[in-house]
């Protein structure tokens, strides 16, 4: 999965091992506020896009090659 400003949080943790611990993180509602999209929910948690889309894709990627 590509993670874009437009995605939603929902999507992102449903598609990405480890997002979930990432939106904990900075403090964004993946359960309830799951509808938003990454661009709202950086806005409102005051992190940049880039830094958070970064880390899910890191952890992300560390998860799935564990074996």
């Amino acid at each position: 999965m590509s993670i874009t400003k437009e995605n939603t949080v929902a999507e992102v943790v449903a598609q990405n091992m480890g997002a979930d611990h990432v939106f904990s993180k900075y403090k964004i509602d993946f359960c309830c506020g799951g509808g938003a999209t990454l661009e709202a929910a950086c806005k409102e948690s005051g992190v940049e896009f880039e830094v958070l889309k970064n880390e899910i894709e890191t952890i992300s990627n560390k998860i799935s090659h564990t074996d």
